[in-house]
């Protein structure tokens, strides 16, 4: 138990809270009144992690309750098993076939030669290794490349997963919701055995952006960043104010085991709520005046910030999906290790929350409608069409999926 102990208190360090014995001595004596209560071993038992890894608390998709409680308390929470090995290995295989693509053939998943940066896409974010350019309206209504959505049908089947839209259900209270057309994401392992003699090779011209924190969600006019919808055609900012207090939620889905080693997310728990309205408040006359934030729906945390040193990162095991309220502060960090950091990014929106977006496939525009969306190896469902705003949502009723969706209309 004391070495268990000993390596929980360096992995707290490491996550920014403090490197010292003594403090990291403190941090254990207070994990129990914190969101750091949630950190838990596993010894093994788990593929690409090794024994001892270390893992941010996670919940079976059957304990509602649980995982709903932890979210509300910490501002997210990691739920398991969303996805099985099958979905997984398919996800994954988008992921190569995406870096093969736009890399002309020049990235070879068999390959580790070829993983080098004059070969890696330009198109992949180097702040948080995000695949493919931001996902505005005007890349979608061409389809454009960088956003391959119509040769990716796993990525299509992960935006209806049951599992995946019944946390999202439960976490924001209704069934009536809406799914972002959003990106994979990845990061190259930076460390390497080459040979006994050569030793281990360290690759940092591979990471991506350190010490990343930001909002997707300004915290000084209220508004949200578009990636993955489309802007509604009817709000105003005095109609988006008087909806600030309703809950804004981000995810993502691990599609390869995430220790700390390879890189993830990380975010300064328990800051929605009170706490994010008094940085507000105090921030609002001059960190929210400043050029390229008061404009913005996308604002970095200032480098200076106390919240900075509260910052905790949550290594994830694969399959697991992990959902953060947008008024936490959050980012990557970089990959450090020998292993691949792949995920998928996520997020869901309340039908009837008044709000500044709309599915992308609601809009009656023929640029959009003309396209071919899907290809041939995807259907949408039926809790699909919903999910993606091709059907309305009408009165609810089980089905064998085991959630609640809506009936078909039309």
């Amino acid at each position: 138990m004391r070495a268990i102990r000993w390596k929980r208190a360096r992995w707290i360090g490491r996550a920014g809270i403090g490197s010292s014995p003594a403090f990291a001595s403190r941090a254990l004596r207070h994990i129990c009144a914190s969101p750091r209560d949630q950190i838990a071993e596993s010894m093994g038992g788990g593929a690409g992690h090794g024994e001892g890894a270390v893992y941010w608390k996670s919940f079976p998709s059957t304990a509602v309750e649980a995982y709903t409680r932890a979210f509300n308390e910490d501002g997210f929470v990691v739920v398991d098993g969303v996805l099985d090995e099958s979905e997984r290995q398919a996800s994954i295989g988008e992921v190569w076939e995406y870096l093969a693509s736009e890399s002309h053939g020049k990235v070879d998943r068999r390959d580790a030669s070829t993983w080098n940066n004059e070969n890696w896409p330009a198109a992949i974010c180097r702040n948080g290794g995000f695949a493919g350019r931001f996902p505005y309206m005007r890349r979608l209504y061409r389809l454009d490349k960088t956003m391959p959505v119509n040769k990716q049908p796993q990525a299509w089947r992960n935006r209806e997963n049951v599992k995946v839209y019944d946390v999202f259900k439960n976490i924001l209270g209704t069934h009536k919701l809406w799914a972002s057309i959003d990106r994979y994401g990845v990061m190259r392992p930076t460390l390497s055995e080459k040979s006994e003699d050569a030793g281990v090779i360290e690759r940092i011209e591979w990471q991506t952006k350190k010490d990343w924190l930001h909002w997707d969600l300004n915290p000084f006019h209220y508004a949200t960043s578009a990636a993955g919808f489309a802007r509604a055609e009817n709000f105003s900012e005095e109609q988006l104010a008087s909806a600030y207090g309703s809950l804004r939620v981000q995810g993502l889905i691990t599609l390869t085991d995430c220790p700390e080693e390879s890189g993830g997310f990380h975010c300064v728990p328990r800051f929605h709520g009170a706490p994010f309205e008094k940085w507000r408040e105090e921030h609002m006359h001059s960190y929210g005046k400043q050029d390229g934030v008061h404009n913005r729906n996308f604002v970095e945390v200032p480098d200076d910030d106390p919240m900075r040193s509260r910052v905790m990162r949550v290594p994830m095991r694969a399959g697991s999906l992990l959902v953060w309220n947008s008024q936490l502060p959050h980012g990557n960090f970089p990959n450090s290790g020998h292993q691949w950091r792949m995920v998928f990014y996520i997020k869901m929106i309340p039908v009837d929350d008044p709000r500044e977006f709309q599915p992308i496939l609601s809009v009656q525009d023929p640029r959009l409608h003309n396209q071919d969306w899907f290809g041939d190896r995807y259907t949408p469902s039926c809790l699909g069409r919903r999910l993606l705003g091709l059907t309305e949502w009408s009165d609810p009723i089980a089905t064998e999926e085991g959630s609640v969706i809506k009936k078909q209309t039309g």
